[in-house]
């Protein structure tokens, strides 16, 4: 959580930010002649990624996973009594140039709660204004409002800055490191080991499957066989390229279109390639469940033939949190069932063939990975996968 030197309002004294703070407009009121912050709404949340985003990047720290904003919608306007608190510091006319996030914690030597600033954030250019007072100021506010008389924080050492506006308006520095941990697995029982230690699994055809009926729709229309966009737009020389991340999607459409030439005019060709670069599709959720019921034992993977666009895929599916380890033909430029991507798979996960299960819908992928010594399950519905896993489901 970071603020420059400039945050502050200068030399100015706090009553130039309660004078702010009293001309500050209602809600959902984007003009005025002053900076103004306000509780975050839903329509902020695109924004406020962005701004995520750019701290992560101030910090050099990592950059947000995919589907953050809908992880934040949910933390901040799906749930009874939200603990997470959003705030947005607004300038006239609307425009979201910086936030703070902060939530009730629990101190065990107090004995007492307190609110944690995780967040404090001003874009570049947009400092200097008070917003970054407004916003320490909100945030005070929101411990007010719950009863608490503190809050706390931490910002880097490096960040000279930020600690002395800190010391400016108040706060206390305490010297401590921050870590985090990434809580492992239950430990397994010696007496009743697994069968193996991770599951590598496909996507489509397994997790995923798409809605093909609009284009089916305009293939019947076009005066086409059923299955022959099918038939173009999978062919090795067509889908290749893209499943090694050689090509981007209009490019494969481009070539479905060529395909097509001699049955249909290119700009009807076009449209049908688009229909399928852009079909509907969802996850199964029973299959989804089999696999974050195995995650909690075991590494979960996904090796997948897949388009560049994997990341916002998983995404808008919500399952970009699945697997531990996500293993794309497009990323790597290999595609199942060469040898090659199975090994990097294994390299990734850090587990033996022996102790791994291979599941894909296609029996040559499984066949390549039994020839490395993976245990395979050829998947033709849920209740494969479930099986599969009934030694490890049975310890939830």
């Amino acid at each position: 959580m970071d603020m420059t030197e400039r945050d502050h309002p200068g030399d100015g004294p706090r009553a130039q930010h309660a004078q702010h703070a009293q001309h500050a407009h209602a809600p959902g009121d984007g003009s005025g002649d002053a900076p103004r912050v306000r509780h975050a709404r839903p329509a902020d949340l695109p924004r406020v990624v962005e701004l995520v985003a750019e701290h992560a990047a101030y910090e050099k720290g990592t950059p947000p996973a995919p589907g953050l904003d809908r992880r934040l919608h949910t933390l901040l306007f799906e749930v009874p009594d939200p603990r997470l608190r959003c705030l947005v510091a607004e300038l006239p006319g609307g425009e979201v140039v910086g936030y703070a996030t902060c939530a009730p914690e629990i101190s065990t030597w107090d004995g007492a709660e307190y609110v944690h600033m995780d967040c404090l954030f001003l874009r570049d250019g947009h400092r200097g204004l008070g917003l970054g007072e407004l916003l320490t100021d909100a945030v005070a506010a929101e411990a007010r409002a719950l009863g608490l008389t503190e809050v706390q924080w931490q910002t880097p050492a490096w960040n000279e800055g930020a600690i002395r506006f800190y010391g400016r308006i108040g706060a206390e520095a305490k010297e401590k490191l921050r870590f985090t941990w990434q809580v492992p697995p239950e430990p397994r029982k010696h007496a009743d080991p697994l069968p193996f230690d991770a599951v590598l699994c496909d996507l489509d055809g397994v997790i995923r499957f798409y809605d093909m009926s609009a284009l089916e729709e305009q293939e019947r229309a076009a005066g086409l066989p059923h299955g022959s966009i099918a038939e173009i737009a999978f062919a090795p020389e067509t889908d290749g390229p893209l499943m090694r991340g050689q090509i981007g999607k209009q490019e494969w459409v481009e070539a479905i279109a060529r395909g097509l030439a001699d049955r249909v005019p290119h700009e009807r060709g076009h449209a049908l390639g688009t229909a399928l670069a852009e079909a509907g599709f969802s996850a199964d959720a029973t299959v989804v469940d089999l696999l974050r019921r195995a995650r909690a034992h075991l590494h979960v993977a996904l090796v997948t033939n897949a388009t560049p666009w994997l990341a916002a895929d998983l995404a808008e599916l919500g399952i970009d949190d699945l697997a531990h380890t996500v293993v794309s033909s497009a990323d790597v430029g290999i595609v199942k069932p060469d040898r090659r991507i199975y090994e990097i798979a294994l390299e990734r996960t850090g587990i033996p063939a022996e102790r791994c299960l291979f599941v894909d819908d296609r029996k040559e992928n499984v066949e390549a990975a039994v020839a490395l010594g993976m245990t395979g399950l050829h998947y033709t519905g849920p209740d494969d996968l479930r099986e599969a896993l009934a030694p490890l489901l049975g310890r939830d």
